[in-house]
C-alpha cells in the first residue's frame, strides 16, 4: 500500500516536473519545441522534442564539406612608388635658381613648368642651336650643289655620297638641339636663363631645389621626382620561417592605418630572393591600384598573403561551431524531430569557415548553422 502510494506520488512529481519544463520552454521560444506525451511508466516514456514548422523554417542548415585547407600569412611593410612609372629630373646646366614654381605633393601635367633657372651656360646652348640651325642649311645647300654638279657628270659619285652624309649629320644635330629648346628654353626666349619643364604627369615627390640655391649640372643629383601614383607597390617583410608558404601570383589583402576599414586587393607579382643580412628577411612586391591616391608612398601597411595548404579537411560554417564545457560541438540535423550533438577537434578557424581535425561527422552531413546553441541547450536537458 506505501509502495503503490510513494510510485503514484513519484509518477505525480515527474508529471509535474514535465509540465514546469514545457511551460519554460514555452516562455522562452513561444512553443520552439513541443514535448511529447508522457505515461506514468517509465519504460513507455519517450522524451523527444520537435520543431514546429514555423519555427523550422527560422532555422539554418548547411553541409559538411571536404576541402584544401586555406590559410593567411600575416606580413608587415610599407607603401612604395611604382618605380616603372617614376621620373627624375635633372638641371641641364648649372646656374641659380631664380623661381620655383611647384612645391611637394603637388600634381603637374606634362610639360609644366617646374622651375627657372639662370644660366650663363644656356648661352652656349642656344648658340649651339644656332650654330646647328647654320649647319643644317649649309649641308642642305652643299648637297644639292653637289647632286646637280653629280648629275652632269662634274662630280663623283663619293662626293655626293659624303654630302647626303654630311646633311644627314646636321640634320640629326638640329633635331636634338631643337628638343633640347623645347624642353628647357625660356618661351620668352630669355638667353640667360631656361625652364625645367615636368616630363611626363604625376605628382612631386621628391624636390631638392629652392630659390636662391646654386645647382651643378654634372652633380649628379635629381632636382624633382614626379611620380604616377595610380599604381603602387607594398614590400613586405616575409620571415625566414614563413618563406616556403609564399608564391607569385598569391591574393594579399592590404590596409593602411589611415584606412583601417577599407581593404586594397593586390596580387604578388615579385618574390626577392635575397634576405636582408641584417633583418633576415625576404621582401615580397604586392601591386596595387591606387586610383583615388589614398594610399601614400611611406604608408605602414599590414599584408595579409592567402595560401592553400596541401591537405584536405571537412570545412563547416564558423557559425555552426557552439564551444560549451571546454568543448567544442554541433548540431547534427536528421529530420526536425531528430537532432544530434557531436563534439569535435578544430585544427583551424579562418574567417567564415572551420576545418575539423577530429569527428564522427561525415562529408554531405546537414548541421544547424542558425539557432544551434538554443537547440543545443534544449538536448542537453534532456
Amino acid at each position: 500500500m506505501k509502495n503503490s502510494f510513494r510510485h503514484t506520488l513519484s509518477s505525480g512529481k515527474n508529471s509535474l516536473m514535465r509540465l514546469v519544463f514545457c511551460g519554460l520552454l514555452s516562455s522562452w521560444g513561444a512553443s520552439f519545441f513541443s514535448c511529447g506525451s508522457s505515461h506514468t511508466d517509465e519504460k513507455d516514456e519517450v522524451k523527444k522534442y520537435c520543431l514546429s514548422d514555423s519555427l523550422f523554417k527560422t532555422v539554418t542548415l548547411d553541409t559538411v564539406k571536404t576541402e584544401r585547407v586555406l590559410g593567411e600569412l600575416n606580413l608587415s611593410g610599407k607603401i612604395s612608388f611604382d618605380e616603372a612609372k617614376v621620373v627624375k629630373v635633372y638641371p641641364l646646366a648649372s646656374g641659380h635658381v631664380q623661381e620655383v614654381k611647384v612645391a611637394l605633393g603637388d600634381y603637374v601635367n606634362a610639360g609644366q613648368l617646374l622651375a627657372l633657372v639662370k644660366s650663363a651656360d644656356v648661352a652656349s646652348i642656344l648658340n649651339d642651336a644656332v650654330t646647328a640651325k647654320n649647319d643644317l642649311a649649309i649641308s642642305k645647300k652643299n648637297l644639292q650643289v653637289t647632286e646637280d654638279l653629280y648629275k652632269s657628270g662634274l662630280a663623283s659619285e663619293k662626293d655626293y655620297l659624303t654630302a647626303q652624309n654630311d646633311f644627314g649629320k646636321a640634320q640629326a644635330s638640329f633635331n636634338k638641339s631643337n628638343e633640347i629648346l623645347k624642353i628647357y628654353a625660356s618661351p620668352e626666349g630669355n638667353l640667360s636663363g631656361y625652364y625645367i619643364k615636368s616630363p611626363i604627369s604625376g605628382f612631386i615627390v621628391e624636390r631638392k631645389i629652392n630659390e636662391g640655391m646654386e645647382i651643378r649640372s654634372d652633380a649628379g643629383d635629381n632636382i624633382f621626382t614626379i611620380s604616377d601614383l595610380k599604381d603602387v607597390w607594398v614590400l613586405a617583410n616575409v620571415y625566414e620561417t614563413d618563406i616556403a608558404k609564399i608564391k607569385l601570383g598569391y591574393d594579399a589583402d592590404v590596409s593602411a592605418l589611415s584606412y583601417s576599414d577599407k581593404i586594397f586587393k593586390g596580387k604578388i607579382d615579385k618574390v626577392f630572393n635575397v634576405l636582408n643580412p641584417e633583418t633576415k628577411v625576404m621582401n615580397v612586391r604586392v601591386v596595387l591600384n591606387n586610383p583615388d591616391y589614398l594610399l601614400k608612398p611611406g604608408m605602414f601597411a599590414r599584408t595579409t598573403i592567402h595560401y592553400s595548404e596541401n591537405q584536405k579537411m571537412l570545412s563547416i560554417p564558423s557559425a555552426s561551431v557552439i564551444f560549451d564545457s571546454n568543448k567544442n560541438w554541433v548540431v547534427r540535423f536528421h529530420d526536425k524531430c531528430n537532432f544530434e550533438l557531436l563534439p569535435i577537434n578544430i585544427y583551424k578557424q579562418l574567417n567564415d569557415r572551420t576545418y575539423i581535425k577530429e569527428s564522427t561527422m561525415q562529408e554531405n552531413d546537414r548541421i544547424v548553422t542558425k539557432h544551434g546553441l538554443f537547440i543545443y541547450n534544449a538536448l542537453k536537458l534532456m
